[in-house]
């Protein structure tokens, strides 16, 4: 196991080499695992950090910024593991990146792919998908009956199947009522104390292009902030999502069974045509803002001949 010093020393390598537009020319080899909106997740090919997925932002202005971030991530993993959410084993670092910036990358303990949430509700049954989803509307509603009793310090999900995992899984696994779940993307960490956002909400908009920025923090920003405290929208995203995974034909299923399981929580039933409203909204502005962010990368690489410092996925299938 490598001390933080080293880890860190190995990450300042590896960015001080690292060209986010041509990934696969890495000097120290890596494999992209997947995309956020504001980051990019890798894992290294050699032995002694295999074993680690690590999440990439590239966001942070100075070091007292991805430092204080850092923090807040470590806050709300534990916050999170208080309230019966377990993420896997996680760390943060901080390097210095180009052009003045700094960069965090957030390890955590990297899983079998086949144990993420979108993969099981593929590869498995019916049956074992919706109670996959009954696991996980179980540690939502127990998290927002925590926030009503404790106003004072609220903590937001993003729900999304994708970001849910089955602990100890195996090709032999099966979803069951007993089945431990992990919580894997805490890199947004949603804390409000006495109604402050600790996270600093503007680095959201660190991968979207400078033009687009002010009509986003005018517009946009607060409310997405919002969703993610609001059970009935957390909700409606899980359940839309399933047209994204072309698993559509679950979602009468899980409408029926959130509607029945957050009852207490919801001010009235969600109706499909909700679904169907949020998810073509939903999938028009990450399509939208995913092309903004392909036409800002070819000015900045080559118009401007400039450093862009996001890693982008091509084309998603929605």
């Amino acid at each position: 196991m490598q001390s933080f010093e080293e880890t860190t020393a190995f990450l300042q390598e590896f960015e001080n080499n690292f060209n986010p537009t041509k990934w696969e020319k890495s000097p120290i080899p890596i494999k992209i695992l997947g995309y956020g909106e504001i980051s990019t997740v890798l894992s290294f090919k050699n032995d002694k950090y295999n074993t680690q997925a690590y999440k990439r932002l590239p966001l942070f202005d100075s070091e007292k910024q991805a430092s204080d971030y850092s923090k807040i991530y470590t806050e709300y993993n534990q916050l999170l593991e208080n309230k019966n959410i377990a993420p896997p084993q996680s760390d943060a670092y901080w390097v210095k990146g180009h052009n003045g910036k700094y960069v965090a990358y957030l390890s955590q303990n990297r899983l079998d792919g086949d144990a993420i949430g979108n993969k099981i509700i593929h590869n498995h049954s019916d049956k074992e998908a919706l109670l996959l989803f009954k696991l996980v509307l179980n540690k939502m509603t127990s998290l927002w009956q925590y926030n009503n009793e404790n106003p004072k310090l609220l903590l937001g999900l993003d729900c999304q199947i994708s970001n849910w995992a089955v602990k100890n899984y195996s090709k032999n696994t099966s979803i069951t009522e007993n089945t431990e779940l992990l919580f894997i993307d805490t890199s947004t960490p949603f804390i409000r104390k006495n109604s402050i956002e600790q996270m600093n909400p503007l680095l959201f908009l660190q991968s979207a292009p400078k033009p687009m920025q002010w009509l986003l923090k005018k517009f946009f920003l607060q409310d997405v902030m919002d969703r993610y405290y609001d059970f009935r929208l957390v909700v409606i995203d899980l359940i839309a999502n399933l047209y994204k995974e072309q698993q559509s034909d679950l979602i009468p299923k899980c409408l029926d069974l959130a509607n029945q399981m957050g009852k207490e929580l919801l001010n009235k039933g969600i109706e499909h045509k909700e679904i169907e409203k949020y998810y073509k909204e939903d999938k028009f502005i990450w399509q939208l803002f995913l092309g903004l962010r392909r036409a800002d990368r070819f000015i900045t690489t080559k118009i401007l001949r400039k450093r862009y410092e996001f890693t982008l996925p091509g084309k998603i299938k929605r």
